[in-house]
């Protein structure tokens, strides 16, 4: 049985008065020790009760705070037709926003999903990154990668050929292709469960079916097996990693250490907040040895190398 420790963490800040009048859709940890939070008044209905539309007749409004040595600044998109799921910080000062949906009409008429916004609001410029996407997340060096969950890989809103086939692809700032797992014949992913960066540039992900924990850089892919554990959120920092699960309502944090080819459970983590009781989050991110946890109307950060 694993042992379990309990670390106390505080809150890096408050969204009270954000959360009066908008619901939190996403959250992400910026490049400069910064956080993006993307907030909507209100959210697309659901066609036929299960599927989110992509593009929307009414406009609904959505709102990012930008968190960042103290201060707090939020951007207004009241006139947004588009159903967003995802920001990520992108360029200089850009943000980056995603829906999980894309409908491919014809190949004169593809929906742009991904969309980039300057500080002002100002759309700067839209591309397509597929249908299906579980997971964004934009490296040091700007590019885009994205993971799939099984509509993306196996294709659904008219896509027979679909983008994410491989479970995951790398594009430039721009939204052109540069990279994808189409070539890697080891595994085949039926759903990119979690996806997240190194310092070093490498770009880790985990994949269902297979149940492994693949690091790409430079176009090669090196596989672990993380005995058997199962993850949606992950922060890494060289040979450890601590992993966030919600499955079934249960929530877990946990870490893992690697011993040759496999990544293997340490012990469990509880983050024990300043009341006493323990993190329930209900929004998860990562980037690097970093992990974003939005709990109530509070945002808390803990760091795999400080423990907190």
């Amino acid at each position: 049985m694993k042992s379990t420790i309990k670390i106390p963490i505080t809150p890096i800040a408050n969204l009270n008065e954000e959360l009066k009048y908008a619901n939190p859709v996403s959250i992400a940890i910026g490049h400069h020790n910064d956080v993006f939070v993307l907030l909507a008044e209100e959210r697309p209905p659901l066609i036929n009760g299960s599927f989110p539309a992509t593009v929307t007749e009414e406009s609904y409004s959505y709102h990012v705070v930008h968190l960042q040595n103290g201060q707090k600044t939020v951007l207004h998109l009241p006139e947004e037709k588009w159903n967003y799921h995802y920001i990520q910080p992108i360029d200089d000062g850009h943000i980056l926003l995603v829906g999980a949906r894309s409908y491919y009409h014809d190949a004169q008429n593809i929906e742009e999903n991904a969309r980039v916004y300057d500080e002002n609001g100002q759309l700067i410029r839209s591309f397509c990154l597929g249908d299906g996407i579980g997971h964004v997340y934009v490296a040091r060096n700007q590019e885009i990668w994205t993971g799939y969950f099984d509509e993306g890989v196996f294709g659904n809103y008219g896509w027979e050929e679909p983008v994410g086939r491989s479970g995951l692809v790398g594009w430039d700032a721009s939204g052109r292709k540069i990279d994808s797992l189409e070539e890697d014949r080891e595994y085949s992913i039926f759903e990119c469960l979690a996806l997240n960066g190194d310092v070093e540039g490498g770009i880790w992900f985990f994949f269902s079916i297979d149940s492994k924990i693949g690091v790409r850089q430079e176009g090669w892919t090196v596989y672990y097996s993380p005995e058997g554990m199962g993850f949606q959120s992950f922060a890494v920092n060289g040979d450890k990693i601590v992993a966030y699960e919600d499955r079934w309502g249960r929530r877990s944090l946990f870490e893992l250490e690697r011993e040759g080819d496999e990544f293997k459970a340490v012990h469990d983590i509880k983050l024990i907040k300043p009341d006493g009781t323990c993190m329930e989050p209900q929004l998860v991110n990562n980037r690097e040895s970093r992990l974003l946890f939005l709990d109530g109307d509070e945002l808390y950060m803990f760091d795999v190398q400080s423990g907190g």
